[in-house]
């Protein structure tokens, strides 16, 4: 009996030979444990590159349209506005006393010289921040023949034979509107210094987006030297933004009128002064008006605002199982937007709303 209750004592260390046999099994699912969060932390900080590259790409594009969209409408609007108070009114009627006054602001409005809110009475309106679209446009179509079609999305190419007024003729026969050089002075000033902010704007937009640099430059930022060469890197993702690449067409004009009478002749007729910028070579013999999307460019742009789809491949880490993970082709995906506050998404002529932001779509 003594002998067979040992036996039977001693069966209880039957459990460690089991328990010996377990232990390469839960070694391997640690080190399963281990390799996956490895390679999961690699996809993440993959991943949070390739959002940021994709958002600051454009976010690029974002600022280029919004620029451009200040420099249509809200800054010429806001120049004259300002420099020609509407209601400062320092011009008499010639023959008609019950006409009101005029200001040198409407005088140039209705000659097509900049966008505006237009003629409602109320000439202290401005857009809002609130408003979802600024209707700033050229004085009506149908009383500016030089001008017609300009308020249109895809307007008609410039006459470069066409004198394009500044000030309205009717106003100029009926008023007494006398030769005010300061005034058309600092009309070219304002229009030559639109023209330097979007060239300038052009130019910074173009050389940040060459060849996708902006975004591997950025893409290779965030995930570190050790990961990929800057000559390599987010170089697959950068040729899906290629054909997004936005594209506007500026509208230049070379030749100019104006007019005036001489205020103590209430009989004459409005005189007409002519100026060919380039012939004059003035102001690099050209002044900017506006610019629009590109015909080529619509249908991309209104791909835009639903997303784009980026991927992205990454070297995975070595393991210890050494698995080739290359084969699997790992990659990142994110969807990155660019909207404005119309469904065409083109916010920048007519109606130039400087309200583009970007989204990102995991």
């Amino acid at each position: 009996m003594p002998f067979a209750f040992k036996l039977i004592k001693n069966k209880k260390a039957q459990i460690v030979l089991p328990a010996i046999l377990l232990i390469p099994t839960i070694l391997l699912v640690i080190y399963l444990l281990l390799e996956t969060t490895k390679l999961s932390r690699e996809k993440i900080r993959h991943q949070f590159a390739l959002d940021t590259a994709a958002f600051t790409e454009l976010t690029t594009a974002s600022q280029y349209l919004n620029a451009t969209a200040y420099t249509n409408g809200a800054f010429p609007f806001r120049l004259f506005r300002e420099n020609f108070p509407p209601t400062e009114k320092v011009f008499g009627p010639k023959n008609n006393p019950e006409q009101k006054e005029l200001s040198i602001y409407e005088l140039f409005y209705r000659g097509g010289a900049f966008p505006a809110l237009g003629d409602d009475g109320d000439w202290n309106s401005a857009p809002k921040d609130t408003d979802t679209e600024w209707e700033l446009k050229f004085f009506p179509d149908e009383d500016q023949t030089e001008r017609k079609g300009w308020n249109s999305p895809n307007p008609p190419s410039v006459n470069e034979q066409t004198f394009y007024p500044v000030m309205s003729k009717d106003y100029a026969d009926n008023y007494a509107i006398g030769w005010n050089p300061d005034a058309v002075k600092l009309y070219v000033l304002i229009y030559y210094f639109l023209s330097q902010i979007y060239e300038d704007q052009k130019t910074t937009y173009l050389r940040l987006t060459k060849a996708g640099e902006f975004f591997r430059k950025g893409y290779y930022l965030n995930v570190g030297a050790g990961s990929c060469k800057l000559s390599e890197c987010g170089k697959e993702g950068a040729k899906k933004f290629k054909k997004y690449l936005v594209q506007t067409e500026p509208v230049y004009i070379k030749k100019i009128k104006f007019y005036f009478v001489n205020p103590d002749d209430s009989t004459e007729e409005a005189k007409e002064i002519q100026f060919d910028l380039e012939e004059q070579d003035m102001f690099d013999g050209r002044l900017y008006q506006y610019s629009y999307v590109s015909r080529s460019f619509a249908s991309k742009l209104r791909e835009m605002y639903k997303g784009i789809d980026i991927t992205q491949p990454f070297k995975a880490p070595s393991n210890y199982f050494n698995k080739d993970l290359e084969t699997l082709h790992p990659r990142n995906h994110v969807r990155v937007a660019l909207q404005c506050t119309k469904e065409s998404n083109n916010c920048i002529w007519p109606n130039p709303t400087p309200k583009y932001q970007v989204r990102l779509f995991p």
